[in-house]
């Protein structure tokens, strides 16, 4: 799904627009900055100590957390800029939540209430990321219980979603969740 426009920003959330062709492609990186579980390396075939060193491959994005004060108005700027329409709106006693689909991500726009009550009028932010995994409970061995969460059910069903916790300091709220 390609974007009609290309603009630089949508309701004032910085937008970078990546090629459709390359959108399934999988990402492999070293996970860097949270030190591995206290565990003890296993023994390798060889007799020797086998290497700690972990792979996280991230398989995708599944969703992305924007903040606005008006869910309507942002998710009317989303669905204008990039020609993704608005699937659902939830509403509870508590606020609101639009949903749109862009390729395989869903974008969530939060009323920002729901999460920063304190919070004045702002504009649009991004809040939180949920990326695909291929192994989240090799992930939350590896990270460990101080940086990660225990992967509990999602609400896609057979799903498992992990909180990775804000004292890790990656200032954005980031979850890893199962294939």
């Amino acid at each position: 799904m390609g974007c009609p426009s290309k603009p630089t920003d949508i309701a004032g959330l910085p937008v970078v627009h990546v090629d459709d062709a390359r959108s399934d492609q999988h990402v492999t990186t070293r996970a860097h900055g949270a030190a591995p579980n206290a565990a003890p390396p296993a023994a390798s075939s060889s007799g020797g100590q086998a290497s700690r060193a972990f792979e996280l491959e991230v398989v995708g994005v599944d969703h992305v957390v924007v903040l606005a004060d008006d869910v309507r108005s942002t998710c009317a700027e989303i669905e204008r800029a990039s020609g993704a329409p608005l699937k659902r709106v939830k509403e509870s006693d508590r606020g609101v939540q639009g949903f749109h689909r862009l390729g395989n991500v869903i974008l969530e726009v939060v009323e920002r209430r729901l999460v920063e009550p304190q919070q004045r009028s702002s504009v649009a932010t991004y809040w939180g990321f949920v990326i695909v995994v291929a192994d989240l409970d090799a992930a939350a061995r590896h990270l460990g219980p101080d940086v990660i969460g225990t992967p509990k059910n999602a609400v896609q069903e057979g799903r498992q979603i992990a909180t990775v916790r804000s004292g890790a300091g990656l200032g954005v709220p980031l979850a890893l969740m199962s294939a």
